[in-house]
């Protein structure tokens, strides 16, 4: 309760309510879809008014009651309606599900969905704006060396942007300025979930020494005029890290 007599619950307390995972909420809530948290306390804790969610999960259950009353209820003839969903195998980094989908043809069947948690990187730059910070690292599971933002996966109940900058001390021990968010997208989204929160900032200084030891070779500063051969040779093949740079060759640093 606030001092008010409001019920608020956090990220773990409307999970058990809805009967889903922690992350999953997380999920909801970047994607919008989900109401906004009443309050957020610092920087990671958010609290939801409990009428409130009480109140959304009945008008999602009268509407999923209503598309099973009526499967070919669409609001654009080529929606896909989704009548349910059942996990095969979940664990703290991946979630693989069988989703109940209704495609515009009417063949209703079972599709295969991976959902994995968001992520957030950065696009560094140094003061002139002429050079960004990349890491040369190996990727395993293609074999793949090329160059990468810093970033990673975003915890539950934190902010993307709180966790690019947090990403950014534990892999290169660096502190920056002007965070700006330049594009959020599904990398895979035929049948992926995994938010990508891509930003772009300008490098103040070093605060630290990484605490990440496996993140590759350390931040190198790459000239921008150097990054249209890069990509053209292969050198960046991971997808939040292309989207970045081309959003800076396209519109530049500003």
């Amino acid at each position: 309760m606030d001092a008010g007599g409001t019920e608020l619950w956090n990220t773990t307390e409307v999970a058990k309510f809805l009967g889903v995972k922690p992350g999953t909420v997380s999920a909801y809530r970047h994607r919008g879809q989900m109401p906004a948290p009443t309050r957020t306390v610092g920087a990671r804790t958010h609290l939801w008014d409990a009428a409130t969610i009480r109140a959304w999960r009945a008008e999602r259950r009268d509407g999923a009651d209503a598309e099973t009353r009526d499967p070919h209820r669409r609001t654009d003839p080529h929606e896909w309606l989704v009548h349910g969903e059942r996990d095969l195998y979940s664990s703290e980094w991946v979630r693989l599900s069988m989703v109940d989908v209704e495609p515009p043809s009417g063949a209703r069947f079972e599709h295969h969905v991976v959902t994995m948690r968001p992520a957030a990187m950065t696009a560094v730059l140094d003061r002139g704006g002429q050079r960004v910070g990349l890491i040369w690292r190996h990727r395993f599971a293609p074999d793949v060396w090329n160059w990468e933002l810093p970033g990673g996966l975003v915890d539950d109940d934190e902010d993307p942007a709180d966790a690019a900058r947090r990403e950014l001390v534990e892999e290169v021990g660096l502190r920056v300025e002007g965070l700006r968010h330049l594009v959020t997208f599904e990398p895979v989204i035929g049948m992926v979930r995994s938010p990508h929160h891509v930003y772009a900032a300008t490098a103040l200084d070093g605060v630290s020494t990484p605490t990440e030891l496996n993140e590759g070779s350390g931040l190198q500063w790459i000239a921008l005029d150097s990054i249209r051969r890069r990509i053209d040779d292969g050198e960046v093949q991971n997808s939040g890290t292309l989207v970045a740079l081309l959003h800076l060759l396209a519109f530049g640093a500003e």
